[in-house]
């Protein structure tokens, strides 16, 4: 008797560990979250690298800049100095709780950012078949995400008007891709292969 009993729990152990290299939603959702986790919510760039920043230009590039940096002093991250026609712009005491810093050895083209929230994976869509590519076995995965316990300034019309892509990101449900490597571990997010 005890031996039948010994061999349902062991049957029962084995059908609930799931083999974490088989394509399937449950290993993608944790995959995907684990490398959503990795980011730091949803950020805007900061336009200049060095505060006191002086907006004094009026090619297009610095037009769309004046446009953030007044968003980004309304809300509070920045405050506006100087005069209308060169404002100068530092950094509020309120912009260290959300400002990421880029590193030095990050690629030329990156700049700080202000961050808040976190993703949140909602669903997978769907997921194509695995396929060796490139000497790896890949799957593409669709999935729907959105942003949790992010602070008011991000959702702000300002900031909405001068980040374009912004409402998108901000919406209540966010169409996101990805491609997933199989290792010896299981399934993980391209940009977390190393």
């Amino acid at each position: 008797m005890w031996k039948t009993a010994l061999v349902v729990v062991v049957a029962g152990l084995l059908a609930g560990c799931q083999d974490s290299k088989q394509a399937n939603e449950d290993n993608f959702k944790s995959a995907i979250q684990g490398y959503l986790d990795t980011r730091d919510g949803l950020c805007v760039g900061v336009p200049g690298r060095v505060y006191p920043y002086q907006a004094e230009h009026d090619s297009p590039l610095m037009v769309q800049d004046r446009a953030r940096l007044a968003a980004l002093a309304k809300v509070g991250l920045l405050r506006q100095a100087g005069t209308e026609n060169a404002p100068r712009y530092e950094l509020d005491a309120n912009a260290d709780t959300y400002l990421r810093r880029s590193d030095s050895g990050q690629a030329q083209g990156e700049h700080d950012a202000f961050c808040t929230g976190r993703l949140v994976l909602d669903r997978i869509s769907y997921f194509t078949e695995p396929a060796s590519g490139g000497g790896f076995t890949l799957s593409q995965v669709s999935y729907i995400y959105h942003l949790a316990d992010a602070a008011a300034w991000i959702r702000d019309t300002a900031v909405l008007d001068a980040y374009e892509d912004l409402p998108a990101l901000t919406a209540q449900e966010v169409q996101g891709q990805a491609r997933m490597i199989l290792t010896s571990k299981g399934w993980i997010h391209q940009n977390l292969y190393r």
